[in-house]
């Protein structure tokens, strides 16, 4: 039960705020759904006939596709924070009005009720899924996941449970549980703005991803069947779903004319839902969160998906031969085979089925199954109880023969994909199609298991690599047969990963061939083999600690001190003393950069005295290696003596990664240093290039304001990095805000830079000497490239990043249709204050007609091709100035003598050397002709 739970419970330091505020979140969803859900069916059974339930059926699979276009469209424009709680506002007034509705007893209000209510669980349901998806990364969701949907159904449980209570012993009316809800969802509202804010944001929802998508949707659809039917695999999985649906629908239906035929009254008829519900999620608990590992784990996929039809086959037969005194308890068998192990055991099947499915393939297909072939074959049901019932006149005896046909054809498709599923992993895991970072629950199902630990024995290195990672999210596998030979395997990965494995799921007599890689030349290998054998050894774990701290092999004692600073208790990491450290720093074997990378590693976690004094060493060592990973650990301890090391490492690219990710570990507390070095000309420019990269990493609005403020001072040459800086933010941190005044005020000073180019580069055309005049006139050409992008990267600040982006493609494009959707599509997002500067630009206007508007706005003009030399030579742009000094020396005009003599003393190197050559081109002379 501990391994059980164990493995289910896995909150980390960090996380825990942010966990718990989504599982009373997803609890409070799922308890006001399974309030709503027996007001409903008691209501509609009631208040209308039984007969119209498959009606309703297929009026939910009408109304949810113009509902999700809506929802599509609102989710364009709309962070997805703010899209969920807008809906929840919009459900909350939706409540209010059904309640008062409610009181008309028009026939036509329940149908209304029924079909609001099933969309409204589905559409949360949902949200709140692509909310977990936004706020944990996949390592995460493959670890929490799971514990978010113990607690969604929890809540269902308790949902039904205060149903049946406040309406048998409270006496309220079935009704009044709407008013129940309105309060609950009011408090999701509040947990989705306190996620919001912990949310490390990885994402941002939007309607970016939407319409970036949107002239693809259509193709991708047909794309998707078409993808469907050339699997079989595919359809064997479609046909089992919608058969799941179909079936399921039918037993709905069975069990509701039974329900209602056994209660007198309304209230009874929603007590009795209430329990009913609130048993089914505790059976549905049970069996996901004790009997799901162990059924896969012993009948595989193929066994698992059988438990949904078979049961569902006992109950249809129970209700064709009961009595009808036993009809009660024969529908109670039925619905409840379906709803105990539909939405645990046989939900965990389908997603199994998905996993030897290509990535690719998957995202394009999984979409459709599950939203189009649900609803379809929803919808199909509906239609065919309409005929059994109205055409043919069968009562539930008769349907329940027609579901044992289906059941049968189910049975037949859920045997053949057994022997289908293994085949489709085999050639899957041969070709690498399984991405392990997308795994999103435990690998326990037996025959995926067992083809990965046949992958083990494979000559492959890289096929073993990728077989060991997938079986690392396995979870109580005997894997001890198959590690051994690969613990002493050639390539150090593949020892790394098996080693990996072992630790993961430990293995008992393992600890005298663990022991053998101590003497591993991998360090790795032997850090994880010494947390082995502490782990796992004889005697108190700290005892045994001490055994590899004091090793007679300097490597093993080094590896015991990462294992102490990495894994070990407080109590464990004290055993590490400065005179053990020293002597490991003052080892001069062979294997000492190994040794010193292990306490490069270590330090950050280790609390000796003169920490910083071993540090300085390993930031000076003769290994690269080290100087990586003792960069990130002064990142780790915050000690500010090292930020100006990090900074300077800015600017070597072999240390510049390590240098990046430990600056960001000091997060808000450098962004002053930051903002010096960023703003300081005075520093180089291979080092003021890559602060904006960190600061996009610190997700602060301190950031956003240093890069915004930084656009407009620094160097055009910096400003792409600046630019894309804030790009990052915005697409990282959905929560930091952008001054719209301030992006506009930069974006006019970027078409007013536009306008001046433009207008320099036309003072020249078809004047000067030919070679010379070749280079200015692609120095400016390329710098009006430039200076376009990074105009659009600042709309993408205002604007949806991913329309702007595509809207940018199609201006760049040669293709002629695509620049004028472009045109039409910002001619209808942009403000009219941005327009008037940034049409005359893109809408293929004359030279001349852009430069007539450049003078109206900016005032913008060259009278002669000096003047426009001039503005170069003197302008804040390094190679535009080394340019237009050597096109003046060139010219050798007597004219320009002056800021060429000034250009002599320019702090660029490069312009100055080129004012030298220049002037002395003019010394020698006008150009003859001239």
């Amino acid at each position: 039960m501990k391994r059980i739970f164990g493995s289910i419970i896995d909150i980390r330091k960090g996380e825990v705020a942010l966990t718990l505020l989504m599982l009373l979140n997803y609890y409070l969803i799922l308890m006001t759904y399974y309030l709503l859900k027996p007001a409903r069916d008691s209501l509609f059974l009631v208040k209308v006939d039984i007969e119209q339930l498959p009606l309703v059926f297929i009026i939910i699979a009408l109304v949810i596709a113009p509902i999700t276009t809506v929802y599509s469209q609102a989710s364009r424009r709309m962070r997805l924070n703010q899209l969920i709680n807008m809906t929840s506002g919009i459900i909350i007034v939706n409540l209010l009005g059904l309640r008062w509705l409610v009181t008309l007893e028009a026939e036509w209000v329940y149908y209304l009720f029924y079909t609001w209510v099933s969309i409204y669980g589905a559409l949360t349901t949902a949200q709140f899924w692509l909310l977990a998806n936004a706020v944990y990364d996949a390592a995460q969701a493959k670890r929490l996941f799971a514990l978010l949907g113990l607690a969604g159904i929890v809540g269902a449980i308790t949902g039904g449970g205060v149903t049946s209570l406040i309406v048998t012993n409270l006496g309220v009316a079935t009704e009044n549980l709407l008013f129940f809800c309105m309060g609950f969802l009011a408090l999701t509202m509040v947990l989705v703005s306190a996620i919001w804010k912990r949310r490390p944001a990885d994402a941002e929802m939007t309607a970016a991803e939407v319409k970036a998508g949107a002239t693809e949707q259509k193709t991708s659809m047909l794309d998707s069947f078409r993808l469907i039917t050339r699997s079989r695999h595919l359809l064997l999985l479609v046909g089992i779903i919608g058969l799941t649906v179909l079936v399921a629908s039918f037993a709905d239906y069975q069990f509701k004319y039974i329900a209602k035929q056994s209660f007198e009254t309304k209230d009874e008829l929603t007590a009795f839902l209430g329990k009913f519900y609130s048993g089914l999620s505790l059976i549905s608990l049970i069996l996901q969160g004790v009997f799901a590992h162990r059924f896969l784990r012993m009948l595989g996929v193929g066994g698992v998906i059988l438990f949904l039809p078979a049961s569902l086959l006992i109950g249809a037969m129970a209700i064709l031969i009961s009595p009808e005194h036993m009809l009660l308890w024969a529908g109670i068998l039925l619905r409840g085979g379906d709803g105990g192990l539909r939405y645990s055991l046989d939900k965990t099947g389908h997603e199994l089925l998905f996993l030897p499915v290509p990535l690719d393939v998957k995202k394009k297909t999984k979409i459709f199954i599950d939203m189009f072939v649900d609803r379809w074959f929803r919808g199909l049901a509906g239609g065919l109880l309409l005929v059994c019932t109205m055409a043919l006149g069968l009562g539930v005896k008769g349907i329940s023969a027609v579901m044992i046909g289906f059941i049968l054809v189910w049975i037949v498709l859920s045997w053949i994909m057994r022997s289908q599923y293994v085949d489709t992993f085999r050639r899957a895991l041969e070709r690498r199609e399984i991405d392990p970072s997308e795994l999103r629950q435990d690998i326990h199902e037996a025959s995926t298991v067992r083809t990965l630990l046949r992958s083990l024995e494979s000559g492959n290195e890289r096929q073993i690599v990728y077989a060991l990672e997938m079986l690392q999210s396995a979870c109580d596998i005997e894997c001890r047969d198959h590690l051994p030979p690969l613990l002493r395997h050639p390539s150090a990965e593949v020892r790394r990963q098996a080693l990996a494995l072992l630790v993961a799921n430990p293995s008992s007599g393992m600890v005298g061939t663990i022991g053998d890689l101590l003497n591993d030349p991998d360090p790795t290998v032997r850090r994880d083999s010494v947390r082995y054998l502490v782990d796992h050894g004889d005697g108190e774990r700290p005892a045994r600690l001490r055994v590899f701290l004091a090793h007679p092999d300097t490597r093993v004692r080094a590896a015991a001190v990462a294992v102490a600073g990495q894994y070990g208790t407080d109590a464990e990491k004290r055993l590490v003393d400065e005179l053990l450290v020293n002597s490991l720093f003052e080892d001069r074997s062979a294997g000492g950069a190994d040794i010193r990378l292990q306490l490069a590693g270590a330090l950050a976690d280790l609390d000796i005295p003169d920490r910083r004094k071993y540090l300085k060493r390993l930031l000076h060592d003769s290994s690269p290696a080290v100087v990586r990973e003792a960069a990130v650990t002064a990142g780790r301890i915050h000690d500010r003596e090292f930020v100006p090391w990090l900074l300077d490492r800015l600017g070597d690219r072999n240390a510049r990664a390590a240098a990046i990710q430990g600056l960001i570990l000091y997060g808000e507390r450098i962004l002053g240093t930051l903002r010096d070095y960023l703003l300081d000309s005075g520093i180089k420019m291979s080092i003021r290039r890559q602060i904006p990269r960190v600061l996009s990493r610190i997700p602060r609005q301190e950031s956003v304001e240093i890069l915004t403020e930084a656009v407009s001072q620094v160097e055009p040459p910096m400003k792409y990095f600046v630019v894309k800086g804030l790009n990052s933010l915005r697409s990282r941190y959905g929560e930091l805000r952008f001054d719209e005044r301030r992006v506009e005020k930069v974006l006019v000073e970027e078409t007013r830079e536009y306008y001046e180019l433009l207008c320099a580069l036309r003072a020249h055309k078809g004047s000067g000497s030919k070679a010379s005049f070749d280079l200015l006139e692609r120095a400016l050409t390329e710098k009006l490239d430039q200076n376009l992008e990074r105009i659009f990267r600042l709309l993408g600040l205002r604007y949806p990043p991913r329309d702007i982006y595509s809207a940018y493609l199609g201006l760049v494009s040669s293709r002629r249709a695509l620049r004028a959707s472009a045109v039409e599509f910002l001619d209808n997002v942009l403000d009219s204050s941005l327009k008037k500067y940034l049409f005359p630009i893109i809408d293929e206007g004359t030279p001349e007609a852009i430069a007539r508007r450049g003078q109206e706005l900016f005032g913008v003009r060259f009278d002669s091709r000096e003047a426009a030399l001039e503005h170069l030579i003197q302008g804040r742009d390094p190679w535009l100035r080394a340019c237009a000094v050597y096109q003046a020396g060139c010219d050798r005009n007597p004219k320009l003598s002056y800021p060429v003599e000034c250009a002599r003393q320019d702090p660029d190197p490069i312009v100055r050397e080129t004012a030298e050559l220049a002037w002395r081109m003019m010394e020698a002379g006008p150009v003859q002709g001239r």
